[in-house]
């Protein structure tokens, strides 16, 4: 009788189970020498559909790999299409408040977030484009559009009406006897003693160079000299165009201009704008640039110097 490689089934049974033990701790070891952690990154915008001029927040989900960390200041790539107004950055989260100014369907490129690995080399981590429809303030028929108010005007006849008609009618009267006797007395006022209106343009430069002397620039107040140097400029557009310029938007106002000259100053606007909202510092030397700039504008928008001449006050011709 042939002899068995293994002699009895009570030895058989420990040698069996063993070797699959080997098995399953060899296929174990290959898995995890081929799970290399490399890290993701996910983009997600909180809407999909926001008015023009509003704002959308990205939220950038991020997990590193081991040894992984974050610069001092990340380089978020793929979002150059849209102003970035703040950023939140949290463990393995970064949030960033994104500015919608166009009108129309936008899609991101490729979002990349940088990140140094355990030899402080920069790597890259890459998501997905998003994408969101920046949608008009009217209804989709603009042109169709008509403003109606938010309820029908009910007619309410009080019963203190009959008893006021007549004071009323008594003040009115007294009103427009007053303004009757001030308009007479303008027309006998002499031509020669009018009061002095002060060119706009004259107006905006005399401002500006006050501006300059307050010094709120130098002294750290960034966020108030641009404010005062965007409203100098706002009142000044609303004087030459004929519209609310100071109580518009910059976008509002970009939708209102037509002349190739007013697209330098909503520029201006815009870079105040993200002074004013978006913590933007910016340096001396553009705040210079700037006030250059606002000054050529002026310069090239005021009326001829004839006409400024003919209505100038002699005090400000002199200077």
């Amino acid at each position: 009788m042939k002899q068995s490689f293994f002699p009895t089934s009570a030895f058989r049974l420990p040698t069996y189970f063993l070797i699959v033990l080997i098995l399953l701790h060899w296929a174990a070891g290959s898995v995890d020498a081929t799970n290399v952690e490399t890290g993701t990154l996910t983009a997600s915008l909180d809407q999909t559909s926001v008015p023009v001029g509003g704002v959308v927040w990205l939220t950038l989900d991020y997990r590193l790999p081991e040894g992984g960390r974050l610069p001092q200041t990340p380089e978020i790539k793929g979002l150059d299409d849209l102003s970035i107004i703040k950023q939140i950055i949290k463990p393995g989260q970064i949030r960033i408040q994104l500015l919608v100014d166009h009108l129309g369907p936008w899609q991101s490129a490729p979002i990349s977030l940088s990140y140094l690995d355990a030899t402080d080399q920069t790597r890259l981590l890459t998501a997905q484009p998003v994408s969101l429809e920046a949608v008009s303030n009217l209804s989709e028929k603009a042109d169709e559009a008509r403003l109606r108010p938010i309820r029908d005007i009910v007619p309410v006849r009080s019963i203190w009406q009959n008893y006021l008609l007549w004071p009323a009618a008594f003040i009115a009267l007294v009103l427009i006897g007053l303004g009757l006797f001030w308009w007479n007395k303008r027309r006998q006022t002499p031509a020669g003693s009018a009061q002095y209106t002060e060119p706009p343009d004259i107006r905006a430069r005399r401002e500006l160079r006050g501006l300059a002397t307050q010094r709120y620039f130098e002294t750290g107040l960034v966020k108030t000299y641009y404010f005062i140097f965007s409203e100098i400029l706002r009142r000044y557009l609303e004087s030459i165009r004929n519209f609310p310029a100071a109580e518009f938007t910059t976008e509002e106002i970009a939708r209102c201009i037509s002349a190739e000259q007013d697209r330098k100053l909503v520029f201006l606007l815009q870079q105040a704008d993200l002074v004013k909202f978006a913590d933007n510092v910016p340096t001396q030397t553009r705040k210079e640039e700037d006030l250059k700039a606002a000054l050529a504008y002026i310069r090239q928008t005021s009326p001829q110097p004839e006409t400024v001449m003919q209505h100038a006050d002699p005090r400000e011709v002199r200077k």
